[in-house]
């Protein structure tokens, strides 16, 4: 059976998935967001859970349970001036955290200085913080 089909296709359909990226980042992303999947034209959304916006996010997460929302793992943020800071515990990740206390820029940087538990424990925390917010976690991605 291939995706098509598990996603109640038949097997020669062809499928287009759009889906929203960093959701969670700002509120105008969110409300973006929110109101293209309301319109249809969206058909799912990956949140940024360490992103400040993540709360609103959730919150329409729970408010609307058939919407299509995922979780967009990270262990980088790359703006400058607007930035975020790892869900794991410093004392037990430090190598998650650059110089400002936030998540590496790059990711060179990220593998350079971060331990695959590290990066395991920041990638479970933020699953676990999708699902306690009442997320039903459809999917997940990363780039």
């Amino acid at each position: 059976m291939n995706l098509a089909e598990r996603l109640g296709y038949a097997p020669d359909d062809r499928v287009l998935i759009l889906n929203a990226d960093d959701v969670g980042s700002s509120h105008a992303s969110n409300l973006a967001t929110f109101e293209c999947l309301d319109r249809g034209s969206l058909t799912s959304a990956s949140l940024l859970v360490p992103a400040p916006w993540f709360p609103e996010a959730a919150a329409h997460a729970r408010s609307h349970p058939d919407a299509d929302f995922g979780v967009h793992l990270t262990l980088t943020c790359e703006y400058t001036g607007y930035r975020w800071r790892a869900l794991a515990d410093r004392a037990t990740s430090p190598g998650l955290y650059d110089d400002e206390g936030c998540l590496w820029r790059t990711m060179n940087e990220a593998i350079e200085h971060v331990s695959v538990e590290e990066a395991e424990r920041e990638l479970r925390a933020q699953l676990d913080t999708a699902l306690a917010a009442g997320v039903d976690v459809t999917h997940i991605d990363t780039h």
